[in-house]
């Protein structure tokens, strides 16, 4: 005989104690224990000095909604396999980067550097993932990054089929450990795992590679690969997966340490929902909200001229689409492409051959084969390029024919040099950065203006968004996420200011509502001030790592506006409540926004465990302090190359050429600690805080760390 005790409290998560009857003596002194501390106080649950973990997602029955309950634990170097319990981490952490954080910050106790066998890669989806729930197709990839400098735990994501399909196979997430003692795949079909031997796919492109696991596995199997980069261990490779995804961070790398050449799945099963008509509902009032004839960037597809879309490209799940599309060069070649994969080599093409040709096209292809991340192979183009200009390189340095940079030799020879670490492509596939500490002289300063001092692109500067500049001084990762939604919002704005393209009702009445609500006060979208950037900083900070824990695409949310009300601001809501429909469990805008705020001090306390110093090393790169006019070819700047942004009353103020302030920017600093419950001095944890952040377990492993 079995049954469940719930505990609920609003400042954490639903507590679900398993008793099975006839009680052992320590299940009664569990219960005593249980019943002692909710009576004595109500804001802290404790078993033996630690955090109850929430088990938040289930019912008396004991089924889970929106879960299947189990990560599959893989470890390679003994070939074995088990299962974690996702209950264990659900009810903090929620899912996707939540649950990655907490796996990784559970071993990485001894410490070790990203190719380690020790070093967990961590695939988690979400408790939205293969639900009805809308544009919720995405998978957290997570470990100890190769690409980041240094080395440090990281995040990426990806879309398509496969987190679905690992999902519906009866997997929440794998955690893979160890290293196997020659090539191997991994294969999951409806639970049943198998490690099978990959001897005969080693060396292979992702394309061939994904071909023949289908005639072994079906050819409906979803699959997760990599190509010769990540083999030999480049630290730009990536992750290649259906419908030209891909997840960054040098991941793909750390599959190839660890002898791991795919994974394959195929998934049959259903994930239990608690409430479809509550579902439904929320579908259907987003289809309302998005109206019709509006321009969103979100959707657009992204082409050179020459280009045409054949068709939007869906992930699973997702009714609207983005900029993810199948696209057709005039030639006859076609390729599915988003954002900037489609032209991103156009530069070296027309400076080659005038105007672009198929090369800018079919260097995506030939990167994804490789697997070799796009943004990363851009920077070292770029740093190239300035190294040879100036005599730091020569052509007998690279061993590549610079007149034919631009073409589509010149790329592939590039990409394989990359690829197999051959002559100074062992220098390039440790990334720009560490390269340019290879190669010395005045290279490492062609990366400054380009990359941060992790080896972060620049985009949506500082210079030009003011809420950006907390962003990139807090997050040695990727944050991506976090400056689109900085702007997307200002996109529309600046379709209404200009009038130039497809209508946009985003005012700066409107905006100033979007920005009270989404961001906390009107005065975040005031750019001739710093006023309201700290706590816009956090607020979008704290979403976005609710957002990526649930794991909802980037191209679909927030709903920042709404065309079919008055004041046309969206519903920051719509997460909590589409989470409490697939769960089952109550949970507001606020509770989930406090998990998201868990989740990103566990990333912090993560990185200062890792050696990060706090204070001593959230600033900006010295550029962001300069005034210097320069082209912006982001997102924003090409559809408003004046740089025009809002201010006070009814004053548009341009921020071309301007610089962020550093007087201002410390003072804004100081305001984001406050609001944080950080130490002001040193920007280190305070114990206070964790404790109200329920994350009490991680202050004695922090050591001084944690104040």
């Amino acid at each position: 005989m079995a049954t469940s005790i719930f505990f609920h409290h609003s400042l954490f998560e639903t507590l679900i104690i398993d008793i099975k009857y006839p009680l052992k003596n320590e299940e009664i002194a569990v219960c005593n224990l249980i019943t002692c501390y909710l009576s004595e106080s109500e804001n802290n649950y404790y078993l033996a000095g630690k955090p109850v973990m929430g088990k938040a997602y289930g019912t008396s029955k004991g089924s889970l909604f929106g879960w299947t309950g189990k990560i599959l634990s893989v470890d390679l170097s003994s070939r074995k396999t088990c299962t974690l319990s996702t209950e264990e981490y659900n009810g903090r952490f929620l899912g996707g980067i939540g649950i990655g954080e907490k796996i990784y910050w559970d071993e990485s106790a001894s410490g070790f550097s990203a190719f380690d066998p020790a070093n967990p890669l961590i695939l988690m989806t979400g408790p939205l993932t293969a639900t009805q729930a809308p544009s919720a197709p995405r998978l957290s990839v997570c470990g100890k990054s190769p690409c980041i400098y240094p080395e440090g735990f990281s995040h990426a994501s990806l879309g398509g089929i496969f987190p679905a399909e690992l999902k519906k196979a009866g997997f929440d997430g794998i955690v893979i450990k160890g290293k196997a003692d020659s090539p191997v795949y991994l294969n999951i079909e409806n639970e049943k795992v198998e490690i099978r031997d990959a001897g005969h796919l080693w060396g292979l492109t992702n394309s061939i590679t994904r071909e023949l696991i289908r005639k072994e596995t079906g050819e409906k199997t979803s699959i997760l690969s990599i190509g010769p980069g990540g083999e030999n261990l480049s630290r730009i490779s990536i992750i290649f997966t259906d419908l030209a995804g891909a997840a960054s961070m040098g991941f793909g790398s750390v599959m190839g340490s660890k002898n791991l050449k795919a994974i394959s799945v195929n998934g049959t099963n259903s994930v239990p929902v608690a409430d479809e008509e509550r579902v439904a509902m929320i579908r259907k009032r987003l289809r309302i909200m998005r109206g019709e004839g509006y321009y969103d960037i979100r959707e657009v597809p992204i082409t050179m001229p020459g280009t045409e879309v054949v068709k939007k490209v869906h992930c699973h799940g997702c009714p609207q689409g983005c900029s993810r599309s199948l696209q057709k060069r005039a030639s006859g070649v076609e390729g599915i492409r988003k954002c900037q994969t489609g032209m991103f080599y156009s530069l070296w093409d027309k400076r080659l051959h005038d105007s672009p040709t198929d090369a800018s096209f079919m260097a995506a292809t030939i990167g994804n084969d490789y697997s070799l991340c796009v943004m990363e192979t851009v920077f070292l183009l770029l740093w190239l390029d300035k190294c040879l200009e100036r005599g730091i390189l020569t052509e007998k340095d690279i061993e590549l024919p610079v007149s034919q940079m631009g073409s589509i030799e010149f790329y592939e020879a590039l990409v394989k040099k990359i690829s197999y670490r051959e002559g100074f492509g062992n220098v390039l596939a440790e990334g720009v950065l560490r390269a340019s500490e290879i190669v010395g002289k005045e290279s490492r300063e062609i990366t400054r203006g380009f990359l941060t001092q992790t080896g972060r692109a620049v985009a949506y500067s500082p210079k030009l968004f003011i809420q950006s500049a907390l962003i990139y001084a807090t997050e040695p990762r990727p944050f991506i996420t976090e400056l689109h939604e900085i702007m997307e919002p200002l996109v529309k704005w600046a379709h209404w200011h200009t009038q130039k393209e497809e209508k946009s009702y985003v005012s700066t009445e409107v905006l100033r509502k979007i920005g009270k609500r989404f961001w906390g006060s009107e005065k975040s979208v005031d750019f001739s001030t710093y006023e309201g950037k700290a706590l816009a900083s956090m607020m979008i900070q704290n979403r976005q790592y609710a957002k990526e824990s649930l794991i909802l695409c980037d191209f679909a949310w927030p709903v920042y506006d709404d065309a079919s009300t008055d004041d046309h601001v969206g519903d920051p809501s719509l997460e909590s409540q589409l989470l409490t429909a697939v769960t089952g469990k109550e949970i507001n805008e606020e509770e989930l926004n406090r998990t998201g705020e868990r989740i990103f001090n566990l990333g912090r306390a993560i990185h200062l465990k890792e050696g990060r110093k706090g204070r001593e090393d959230d600033f900006l790169p010295e550029f962001f302090f300069v005034e210097r006019e320069e082209r912006v070819a982001d997102g924003f700047g090409l559809r408003n190359p004046g740089l025009f942004l809002p201010a006070s009353g009814n004053e548009v103020i341009s921020r071309k050429g301007k610089a962020v302030n550093k007087d201002e920017f410390e003072k804004i600093k100081n305001e984001y600690y406050e609001l944080r419950g950080w130490d002001l001095e040193t920007g280190l944890l305070k114990k206070d805080s964790l404790k109200r952040l329920n994350l009490i377990e991680i202050i004695e492993p922090l050591k001084d760390k944690a104040l």
